[in-house]
């Protein structure tokens, strides 16, 4: 069997992760002048709900492991018996626990609200992210949709934590890494311990097969940071916004394997002189093409157009952009875009031109 080209990359995820962090404008004394994307995201979250505050994150963590142990426990079987996977899981929990714990007391980075020095890394996302990657190890080779459904809910959470103020974009992320990073390293050490016992011997673990020939769709989580291209004097002056943030979902639809048409909405701040935020709502729809190389990667080209909504008028939305992906395994791709992007506000502003630098995570199917 191929090696799995997650298992290669998770330490490029948590080393990512912990750079952007790393280089994050917030720490546990103040927030600065210098605004980061950390801190464009949640002042586009304090003007679109400002009074979002819902506990469902509190639960929607371990929803994945309840699933994966309903399943075993109504005998539908998956990778591994019960004391392998429970020994699997117990490791995977405690690296973790371990790695959580000990970042928040070393980093002490103060959370968005202000309320605590222990932000960084989020361990409500990691939680949710360790046991989707749980279920998603134990029944990937029954089923796609449980990996794609516990990685949602795992997303749900991550996202969830942000729009409750409780946590910044990079903690999100980094518990992502950590999350996923945990469960491949306890399934790795309980495989070195049991080797060949106490597995499931009528399930068998899918290998990387990705075939571009197929039509593939995809749904997909998006941020970026936009840069307004124009003069300073006109920024200044309040004309053209100072610079922005993204955050969005997009979905592809294939109408032959790689070209097909997309659809978008996106919710954007526009950070004016002095701090204002306006909010930026966008929809959009176009086409794409995809190319598909060095078996991992694929390189995508797009152009849409739609509706844009701002200071309570409407306009047109432009826009076309190039990406290269890495598709981490069967399900899942990770993306960096560049995108230059065109918005009008007729009777109110001319033509706002920016340059989107962004990632994305996807799941096709």
């Amino acid at each position: 069997m191929q090696p799995r080209p997650m298992k290669r990359l998770l330490f490029i995820y948590l080393s990512v992760a912990l750079m952007i962090a790393g280089n994050s404008d917030v720490t546990a004394q103040t927030i600065p002048a210098r605004y980061s994307l950390d801190t464009d995201i949640q002042m586009l979250r304090n003007t679109a709900v400002p009074g979002f505050n819902y506990h469902y994150d509190d639960y929607t963590p371990f929803v994945p492991g309840i699933i994966m142990l309903g399943l075993k426990t109504c005998g539908y079987d998956g990778r591994s018996e019960w004391g392998r996977m429970l020994v699997s899981d117990a490791f995977s929990a405690a690296s973790m626990a371990v790695i959580v714990t000990g970042m928040k007391h070393t980093v002490k980075r103060l959370r968005p609200d202000e309320s605590a020095s222990n932000s960084f890394p989020s361990r409500h996302t990691a939680t949710a992210f360790m046991t989707a990657t749980m279920l998603h190890k134990e029944y990937e080779g029954r089923s796609p949709w449980f990996s794609i459904g516990g990685y949602a809910l795992a997303t749900l959470t991550g996202v969830s934590r942000v729009l409750n103020n409780r946590h910044w974009l990079t903690d999100v992320a980094a518990g992502a890494a950590i999350g996923i990073g945990s469960v491949h390293l306890g399934y790795f050490i309980t495989d070195k311990i049991f080797k060949d016992r106490q597995l499931n011997p009528a399930y068998e673990e899918p290998s990387f097969c990705y075939d571009p020939d197929v039509k593939h769709y995809t749904a997909e989580l998006l941020f970026g940071r936009r840069f307004v291209i124009g003069a300073e004097g006109r920024k200044n002056m309040g004309i053209l916004p100072q610079r922005g943030s993204l955050a969005g979902l997009q979905v592809e639809v294939p109408v032959i394997p790689g070209v097909g048409i997309c659809a978008r909405a996106t919710a954007s701040g526009m950070i004016y002189n002095g701090g204002i935020c306006s909010d930026l709502y966008t929809l959009g729809a176009g086409g794409y093409w995809n190319y598909h190389f060095a078996r991992i990667l694929e390189f995508q080209a797009k152009v849409m157009a739609g509706w844009a909504g701002m200071h309570r008028k409407s306009g047109a939305d432009l826009s076309a952009s190039i990406s290269l992906s890495l598709i981490t395994d069967n399900n899942f791709k990770v993306k960096t875009f560049g995108e230059f992007d065109s918005i009008s506000m007729p009777d109110r502003e001319p033509w706002i031109n920016t340059l989107i630098v962004g990632l994305s995570t996807g799941f096709f199917w």
